[in-house]
């Protein structure tokens, strides 16, 4: 079967792919991002400090739904790029399958602990009963975030990028006038913005679903050979990417606790801004890393090695210059980015600069160690950035987490970020660059 995805140039592919790509990978995260921002200027420090404590369950709804999406659209993009349309429709019946059993799960779990998940996630008494409302209407939709996660590579590899960015747009901006009109003028605060999110979220679905009907959808039902081995190659070639979600889920919920050992509800406000920022970002970067997975994993399955590495190319360049904006923003304007999330104290606007400079150290390592994961993942070699992913988002990370704090207080838990991300990269990029010599094979 003849594909763009092999014919057209990969600089142009790439750029057709980057822009809806980056909307996708906003899908959720855009979302905590308004939702911050409104219950900040709501609610006050508490508001922001208990959008610090849902964040990891965002990043559950995440995972799920990027371990099927990804696992499956790469494994299709390989069967695309060798001519094998019928395997990739097995595939993706066999990843409908998986995104049910374990999205109900998640859920069941979610709506019947969500207190104790809350408490283990940060939250004291005082901040509890502004999470509770807000997770409300998120726990009943849960199930829209695992699959608007999910839809977005999928119908990426169905090459319909455009509707992708289409959804998110959408129900972004529905949760936007959401925010305003609940939080302010009907007062809802918390409860509001959650519902906002929700109904973001039921949109977006909606738009994404869209690609099924109509006979635009190269995708078809067809019963898997055997299940259970299907299963088990989605979870495994999507596991390295989607455990970045994860270890963001793992990292807030030590920082936040730590965050209430070593300073206070101030603090965790500040940091509840900086780690929703960095939640944002993640899913940018991810974002462009998956605008290149299926241009490489399909030229990774046609035997085009030269495609493959000219789209590292401009994987490699995006993530640098994505880092390196994001730093300077950060570390430009830290002040300004505290009023915008937070109706401030005079407190938070002192402690505020210092947290979020330091932090914000972290994102140009962390821009590329998320992309160099999701290349590995693109040409099948889900070992190495399994443990890339797992050494930056939560061996390192939790250990130094736990340690610096003892000698450098809650400053320790600002340069462990920067030291798990440094430490990262200098035996990841390493590590993919020398790949690119191997004579026979990419994979590793």
């Amino acid at each position: 079967m003849k594909t763009e995805l092999l014919s057209e140039s990969t600089g142009k592919l790439y750029i057709k792919y980057l822009i809806p790509s980056l909307g996708g990978a906003l899908a959720t995260s855009v979302y905590s991002f308004v939702d911050t921002i409104a219950v900040g200027q709501s609610c006050g420090p508490v508001g922001a400090a208990a959008i610090a404590v849902i964040n990891p369950l965002f990043a559950l709804a995440c995972f799920v739904g990027l371990l099927v999406g990804i696992g499956s659209s790469v494994l299709m993009s390989k069967a695309k790029g060798a001519g094998e349309m019928e395997k990739s429709s097995r595939i993706f019946t066999a990843s409908l399958m998986l995104l049910a059993v374990l999205g109900i799960i998640s859920w069941a779990f979610t709506c019947i602990f969500l207190r104790p998940i809350l408490a283990f996630c940060g939250a004291d008494d005082e901040i509890m009963p502004y999470a509770v409302s807000y997770m409300i209407p998120i726990a009943i939709g849960l199930p829209l975030f695992i699959i608007n996660t999910f839809l977005a590579p999928v119908i990426r590899y169905d090459e319909h990028p455009g509707l992708v960015l289409k959804a998110v747009l959408t129900g972004g901006c529905l949760n936007i006038f959401g925010d305003w009109f609940f939080v302010f003028p009907l007062g809802m605060d918390m409860f509001g913005a959650g519902l906002a999110t929700a109904l973001g979220s039921l949109t977006q679905t909606l738009i994404l679903l869209s690609n099924f009907f109509g006979g635009k959808s190269s995708l078809k039902i067809k019963m898997p050979k055997s299940m259970a081995k299907d299963f088990r190659q989605i979870a495994v070639s999507g596991f390295g990417a989607s455990i970045l979600d994860v270890a963001i889920g793992a990292l807030t919920i030590m920082i936040n606790r730590q965050t209430m050992k070593y300073g206070g509800k101030d603090e965790l406000a500040v940091l509840g801004v900086i780690m929703t920022i960095s939640f944002l970002l993640q899913h940018l970067y991810a974002g462009i890393g998956q605008a290149v997975q299926p241009i490489a994993s399909t030229a990774f399955g046609a035997g085009r090695k030269d495609r493959v590495w000219q789209s590292f190319s401009y994987l490699l360049l995006s993530s640098v210059i994505a880092g390196l904006a994001s730093l300077a923003v950060c570390v430009g304007f830290p002040i300004p980015i505290l009023n915008l999330f937070i109706n401030a104290t005079e407190n938070v606007l002192r402690i505020g600069p210092h947290i979020v400079i330091i932090y914000s150290l972290s994102f140009l390592p962390m821009a590329v160690n998320i992309n160099l994961v999701f290349f590995l993942q693109s040409i099948l070699a889900p070992v190495p950035a399994l443990i890339f992913s797992l050494s930056r988002g939560v061996v390192i990370s939790l250990i130094l987490l736990y340690i610096l704090p003892l000698f450098m207080g809650i400053d320790g838990i600002l340069w462990a970020m920067v030291a798990a991300e440094v430490v990262t990269i200098i035996g990841a990029l390493p590590y993919t660059l020398s790949m690119k010599k191997k004579p026979t094979t990419i994979s590793g």
